[in-house]
């Protein structure tokens, strides 16, 4: 008899709040969570932007005291995350807000598991080893596409190794996350387009899962046609309206992740950017075109979907020639961008790759690919975009 957990299917998503000018119900959600007393997680980038300041006025509208962590960096590191939860439990913190892109929102989740579940980050490595509920916690995300605001992810560099951990456990979805389009007027071109990128790999890595379902295919299918329709707009105009579509597609692409997992894509990018502390959009750009060519004989009719997503003009088209379309389409969406395409322009070295490989075939993430790679078919994909 098969054992229950492997039957059932979940579906977790937090409290969501969207539009323009939300930021000014961030002190309203810290106290409705029980807070009198914020962490509030953030990074140089976003306070020169102004954000932090804006936080911090909403934060104060609702007495609500704050003790401020901006000590963190893009690939957020193990030793980061412990310099936090040393500042929460000393300076008695109750509630938690991440207010920037990926990093201060994984950051901030890794101080939520060591603040009630003690040990080390290195600890929780994997899949559902956390058991003591984490603080509560409210995300900022202030770029579209981590998903990690509404995702049951946290990846952290272990310093020791040069690689990042993927956590990942109900546990540390964020009790509500607040997405204000307005975030993205302040991020460089090549950002919104990088970051943007990782949306839709998001997408389609959860669309083509093997543990996508009829909760999860919505929201990746209806992320894909969003950021294929908003990208370059987005990143070359700052057109509110296309940023604004690039939230939710940023938001539905992380619920979909968060409750199907991902691929090869991921599985391939994080030994990258351990080892060489890359942006993970722009690692995750290069690779898809080549990791959907692949995966395509294993899962040609989503492929096909994807297309239509996409839009490609289906009619007088067989599911493998439309499927076909899709690296095609991704490769065109890169360019049109104007970002790298060969991960030696990102200083990579050949030499290298034969170890990425076999930490890329332990990855977690290869785990829900539609095929499962070996490290020689592993090695053969990092030298295709090499």
């Amino acid at each position: 008899m098969p054992n229950l957990d492997d039957c059932l299917l979940k579906f977790e998503v937090p409290e969501i709040i969207h539009g323009a000018g939300s930021l000014s119900v961030v002190g309203e959600c810290a106290r409705r969570l029980g807070g009198e007393r914020v962490l509030l997680v953030t990074d140089p980038g976003v306070i020169k932007a102004g954000w932090l300041d804006e936080t911090i006025k909403y934060l104060e509208k609702e007495d609500l005291k704050y003790v401020l962590y901006d000590n963190v960096v893009s690939n957020p590191r193990d030793f980061q995350v412990e310099i936090g939860v040393d500042l929460y439990l000393k300076k008695k913190c109750d509630v938690i807000v991440a207010l920037g892109g990926g990093s201060p929102i994984d950051t901030a989740k890794g101080i939520g598991i060591l603040a009630s579940n003690n040990g080390r980050i290195y600890d929780y490595e994997g899949c559902n080893l956390i058991t003591q509920p984490v603080p509560p916690m409210v995300c900022l995300p202030t770029t579209a596409g981590t998903g990690a605001d509404v995702s049951q992810f946290a990846i952290v560099t272990d310093t020791r190794r040069s690689m990042k951990m993927t956590i990942l456990s109900r546990a540390i979805m964020p009790d509500i996350s607040i997405i204000d389009p307005r975030f993205l007027l302040t991020l460089p071109e090549e950002l919104i387009a990088s970051t943007g990128m990782d949306a839709l790999t998001h997408a389609i890595e959860a669309y083509v899962s093997s543990l996508s379902w009829p909760l999860t295919d919505p929201h990746s299918i209806h992320a894909v046609k969003l950021a294929s329709g908003n990208l370059v707009r987005a990143a070359q105009t700052r057109d509110l309206n296309a940023l604004s579509g690039m939230t939710v597609a940023s938001l539905e692409a992380g619920i979909a992740f968060s409750n199907a997992i991902l691929g090869a894509v991921h599985a391939l990018a994080h030994p990258l950017g351990g080892m060489y502390d890359l942006h993970h959009g722009l690692i995750n750009s290069i690779l898809l075109p080549v990791v959907v060519r692949q995966n395509m004989e294993h899962a040609q009719d989503k492929f096909a979907n994807v297309a239509r997503a996409m839009g490609v003009k289906s009619r007088g088209m067989d599911v493998k020639d439309l499927a076909s379309e899709v690296p095609e389409k991704i490769s065109r969406l890169i360019e049109e961008l104007g970002l790298p395409d060969r991960l030696s322009q990102l200083g990579v070295k050949k030499e290298d790759i034969p170890t990425l490989a076999q930490m890329a075939k332990e990855e977690v993430c290869m785990l829900t690919n539609p095929y499962h790679y070996s490290v020689a078919e592993i090695e053969k994909i990092y030298r295709e975009v090499w």
